[in-house]
């Protein structure tokens, strides 16, 4: 995956938003000369093959690409994750994955584990008692897919069963055509194999690769899943409790980290290692306005329309020119 900062600066585009125009002023010259047909055909054939490497670049950077405008612009932005799904709903819910997409998010992010049959379900904790209606405290792995569906979960007024990460995937599909899904996988190095192979099995059987980055605060579950899809998004979420030192592996895909935690030095070594940085800034949406402005590639918030409308204010218009001129701008645009 590529940083948004990489797709800019390999247009050539500079802070101001505009894209460098010498190389059309040159075929501007060659026009005039002899041989005007066949410097037409090249034209047409570089004109072809730059839209095709740009169209595919920006599906990997997995930014959200605005429809075209009159002048045939379009738009890149950092991402918008809604946190555990949108904050309307009970966190992890097929609610909530609904409503991050109805409310504009890109990624509802979730945790997945898995259940006593070897099932990838979506809960946070590893025991039930902080969601249980009836406050039963047991370990999540230690119940059947049955018995967990069936257990009452209730938040913030609302009841609701344990998903499926089958269920989740259902639902992010049924709410529109592009919201994607970031998996934070809970499990230790003795669980690694297992749960990234059922994960795995899972998400190729609703073929949602192409809407799903992978993440895990564990480096073996992350190296597990790396070995079976390669070409997948996989990426670290680093874990602020026991671990002053943030690092990444060197082939991760992107890193998410808590937005209070974020500084230069790390927007840079991630910048230099070319790896996209996320910032978790739950409601503080101020927080995340500063990571964006150091360079940050997105930010994960509780609120869907929250997250949405703060990565729009640093959209980038792509067609040599901005359109909104009270757009915000990142330090590395």
């Amino acid at each position: 995956m590529k940083s948004l900062r990489s797709v800019y600066a390999e247009h050539g585009c500079t802070a101001s938003g505009r894209c460098d125009m010498t190389g059309v002023e040159r075929v501007a010259q060659l026009m005039n000369r002899p041989n005007r047909r066949w410097v037409t055909q090249i034209l047409i054939l570089v004109l072809s093959l730059a839209l095709v490497l740009g169209v595919g670049m920006l599906s990997a950077v997995r930014t959200r690409r605005k429809e075209q405008d009159d002048v045939g612009g379009w738009q890149v932005k950092p991402l918008s994750i809604a946190h555990r799904g949108d904050d309307s709903a009970p966190e992890n819910s097929t609610h909530a994955i609904a409503n991050a997409g109805a409310n504009g998010a890109d990624y509802a992010e979730i945790d997945v584990r898995l259940d006593a049959d070897g099932v990838p379900v979506v809960f946070h904790d590893r025991m039930t008692g902080r969601l249980a209606a009836d406050g039963r405290n047991v370990p999540v792995s230690s119940l059947s897919t049955h018995e967990l569906q069936h257990m009452h979960m209730r938040q913030n007024g609302e009841n609701f069963h344990v998903p499926t990460l089958d269920e989740a995937i259902m639902a992010a599909q049924h709410v529109n055509d592009h919201l994607g899904l970031l998996l934070d996988l809970k499990t230790g190095s003795a669980g690694a194999e297992q749960l990234t192979h059922a994960v795995s099995d899972v998400i190729e059987r609703r073929d949602f690769a192409g809407r799903v980055m992978v993440m895990a605060v564990n480096d073996d579950a992350i190296a597990a899943m790396r070995t079976l899809h390669p070409d997948w998004q996989i990426g670290k979420c680093v874990s602020p409790a026991g671990h002053p030192e943030v690092g990444w592996p060197r082939d991760a895909s992107f890193v998410v980290m808590r937005g209070n935690r974020m500084d230069p030095a790390i927007v840079s070594r991630a910048n230099r290692d070319n790896v996209p940085i996320y910032a978790g800034v739950s409601g503080d949406y101020r927080e995340g306005g500063r990571c964006l402005r150091m360079g940050a590639d997105g930010v994960l918030g509780s609120s869907a329309r929250s997250v949405h409308e703060l990565a729009n204010r640093f959209a980038v218009d792509m067609h040599g020119g901005t359109s909104n001129p009270n757009v915000e701008r990142p330090a590395w645009r």
